[in-house]
């Protein structure tokens, strides 16, 4: 029997899964195994830790792994596919395909074959396929740059208009919240905080912004919904981009991914409006895509190759 590892290797956290042929036999998640992130001793302990869990759960000897495939970010730069093979090689056999995490995700959602995906959690992208595999993007500028309606945009986006709100005597619950969150005296001292070089980690600050939506807050709510719109904008323009390179393919899908798009129904729902306002007859697939099954899905067409 063939067995297969496929990771989702972010910043923060890696998610391996093991499985055979036609289903998963094991499922972990643990410490980031990406570079800039984490040393290379850290990723090697980290995966150490992860793939023991792995093996325990399977009774799988992973040297009789036939193909592994890691979707990562940052494959463009060249330390990380040398930095992910010597890793894994160390304890896992087979083959070793790393590719983007956008790549894997697109093909949880459609395997191989062209759609588009919006991505939003820490940060954020769009990416579109062809049929015949090319890739292209819209967004994905980074925190300073873009990330629309990614974890860390909801978090400055809430403050600056917050701060705006308290300009125009509107009400809104965010600037009490961020005090608190930030163990400030006053909002003297939040502004000392979200000016300092490097700046806070502003991704924190979107579960209270989502808190504040639900409990009716205006403000909040205008931020999220902001969020969704671009993104959605965004999604409209790779589908548009996909359909000019590619005039004569089924149309392509809309899938979503990310912990913003699959847990924060205010984003969600606003980028699907958007996009459903532009493109009526586009099939947006109902539930978030778990890149896992993409990583798997590659591991295992490398063997069939």
């Amino acid at each position: 029997m063939a067995y297969f590892l496929g990771f989702d290797a972010g910043g923060t956290k890696t998610t391996c899964a093991l499985a055979d042929d036609t289903q998963v036999l094991a499922l972990e998640t643990g410490g980031s195994i990406k570079p800039l992130r984490v040393t290379i001793e850290q990723a090697q302990q980290n995966l150490s830790a992860l793939l023991g869990e792995i093996a325990k759960q399977s009774g799988v000897d992973l040297r009789a792994i036939s193909a592994s495939c890691i979707g990562t970010a940052g494959v463009r730069l060249p330390q990380t596919d040398g930095w992910m093979r010597q890793i894994l090689s160390k304890w896992a056999g087979g083959e070793i395909v790393v590719c983007g995490d956008e790549e894997i995700a697109l093909d949880a959602a459609f395997p191989g074959a062209a759609g588009v995906l919006a991505m939003a959690g820490t940060g954020s992208n769009v990416m579109g396929r062809t049929s015949y595999g090319e890739m292209l993007n819209v967004g994905g500028w980074g925190p300073a740059l873009g990330d629309q309606a990614s974890g860390h945009w909801i978090g400055v986006q809430a403050v600056r208009s917050a701060c705006r709100a308290r300009d125009f005597a509107q009400p809104t619950l965010i600037l009490d919240r961020v005090i608190r969150h930030w163990s400030a005296n006053s909002l003297d001292e939040v502004v000392d905080i979200g000016n300092r070089t490097p700046p806070p980690d502003f991704s924190q600050l979107a579960p209270i912004v989502v808190e504040c939506a639900e409990q009716g807050d205006a403000v909040a709510l205008e931020v999220l919904e902001l969020g969704g719109r671009i993104l959605g904008e965004d999604a409209v323009e790779a589908f548009r981009h996909v359909r000019n390179l590619d005039p004569h393919a089924p149309l392509p899908g809309i899938a979503f991914t990310g912990s913003i798009l699959e847990k924060v129904g205010f984003v969600r729902q606003s980028m699907i409006d958007t996009i459903q306002c532009a493109l009526p007859s586009v099939h947006i697939l109902p539930e978030a895509v778990d890149p896992i099954q993409g990583a798997l899905w590659r591991a295992r067409q490398a063997i069939k190759r």
